[in-house]
This record gives C-alpha cells, structure tokens and sequence, in this order.
C-alpha cells in the first residue's frame, strides 16, 4: 500500500528541482533528450511523481558522474544498452586514458632526456675542442722547447769544442815552449 501512495503522490517542478539537484532548465532539457512522459494539470503545469524524480535522478548520475553521453541513455531507456556493459566500457575508457596519460609521460620524459642527450653532446664537443686546442698548443711548446734545446745544445757542442781547441792550442802552444831551441843568451848562460 505505501508504494501505491508513493506513486500517487505528485510534486511541482520547484519541489523536483529541490530532491533532483537539476536546474529547471536541464530538467526541460532532458524531458525533451530523452522523451520523458511528465504528467501535467489541466493548467499544463507539470507534475512529477516518485518514478520521474528516481529517472531524473539516475540520468543526472550516469551523464555527470558515469560520463555518459545523451546518446547512450537513450540506448539505456530503450533498453538497448546495460548499465553493467557501460561500467565495463567506462573503466576500459579510464584505463585506456590512463594508459594514454602513461604514454604521453613516457614521450614528455623521452624528449626531455633526448634534449639532455643533445645538450651533453654539445657539452662534449666544445671539451673536444677546447681538448684539441690545447693539445696543438702543448705539441707547439713542445717544439719550441726542442727547437731551443737543440740550438742550446749545438752551441753548447760548439763552445766545447772551442775550449777542447783552445786548451789543444795551449797545450801546442806550451809544448813548443819548451821544445824550442833556446836562445842565444839561454845558451850562454846554461848550467
């Protein structure tokens, strides 16, 4: 009997706005989406009992939170579609979103190490330079200090072998001394 009296029992459209949460405006909107069949009174004022309300209801539940498009209640109120076959769409939707979202965190991630690659590379290039810089400079140096060395060296070479002449002079020179015949006077004198 109470189901009965709950069926019976009628409300304004401002009482259905109030136990709904819809505006009157999107109530409009889905009496006419969805043909629903409202009661009105001879004045043409609508009049929504408890099964209008518990649609309304669903509907604003599997558009707004179940994401559902106007064309799937359709196929829902005509019995074409299943609510369980749409939960099972709906969580292979979030995870291929989900997976989606993965995908592009992974590419996002890619680019940014690629970035990073390329950075580095740079990076390395301008050691490489600055590397090969300095190797032609010490392979400069390092024929500038020979080229020094050698020429220190040839003089050195050179004035040993002018203290090697000279001290053969000397010794020449000495040797002639006392070799020499002695003069007239050392001849005289000698002991």
């Amino acid at each position: 009997m109470s189901e009965k009296l709950e069926d019976e029992i009628v409300y304004t459209l401002k009482d259905t706005v109030k136990l709904t949460g819809l505006s009157i405006d999107l109530i409009r909107l889905y009496e006419k989406e969805f043909n629903l069949q409202i009661k009105r009174t001879e004045g043409g004022h609508r009049r929504y009992n408890k099964k209008n309300i518990d649609l309304l209801i669903e509907i604003k539940k599997r558009i707004q939170e179940q994401n559902w498009s106007y064309k799937m209640i359709n196929q829902w109120l005509q019995g074409e579609i299943f609510p369980e076959a749409v939960e099972i769409q709906s969580n292979l939707e979030k995870k291929v979103e989900s997976l989606e979202s993965k995908v592009q965190e992974l590419l996002d991630r890619s680019e940014k190490d690629e970035q990073f690659q390329l950075a580095l590379i740079q990076r390395l290039d301008t050691q490489g330079k600055l590397i090969k810089n300095l190797t032609e400079k010490l392979d400069h140096q390092d024929r500038y200090i020979e080229n020094n060395l050698e020429k220190r060296d040839e003089k050195l070479t050179s004035a040993l072998r002018e203290i090697s002449d000279t001290r053969k002079l000397i010794a020449s020179a000495q040797e002639n001394l006392e070799t020499k015949p002695k003069g007239f006077w050392s001849m005289l004198f000698r002991k």
